[in-house]
């Protein structure tokens, strides 16, 4: 049984939320910061899981990227709408959002 570096895997996710802030929202990093530390407090208990079992080969890549994906919808984005961003650009960090995590889950491993 492997053991999957959770830690390293949110320090990786924390690193290229801002990489995608600083292509997505350029003006708004600190608000992109907060609602990707507020994403993955909200899909931590899932991610601890799904992080593990496709450490231990439970779970296929395509498969963890489906379930990530799966919670896109969690990643609400609130201080980006606050901050008066766009609806398009709000969809672009989200999904730049769940591209890190899944990439950062696969560096991890």
């Amino acid at each position: 049984m492997a053991t999957f570096n959770f830690d390293k895997f949110l320090d990786a996710v924390k690193s290229g939320v801002v990489d995608v802030a600083k292509t997505e929202a350029k003006d708004f990093i600190e608000d992109t910061k907060a609602d990707g530390d507020a994403f993955m407090e909200e899909m931590k208990k899932d991610l601890l899981v799904w992080t593990e079992q496709l450490s231990d080969g439970l779970l296929t890549a395509d498969e963890f990227e489906f379930l990530v994906k799966g919670k896109k919808d969690l990643a609400k984005m609130e201080a980006l709408m606050r901050a008066g961003v766009g609806a398009a650009k709000v969809d672009a960090v989200r999904k730049g959002v769940m591209k890190v995590v899944v990439t950062a889950a696969l560096a991890t491993l």
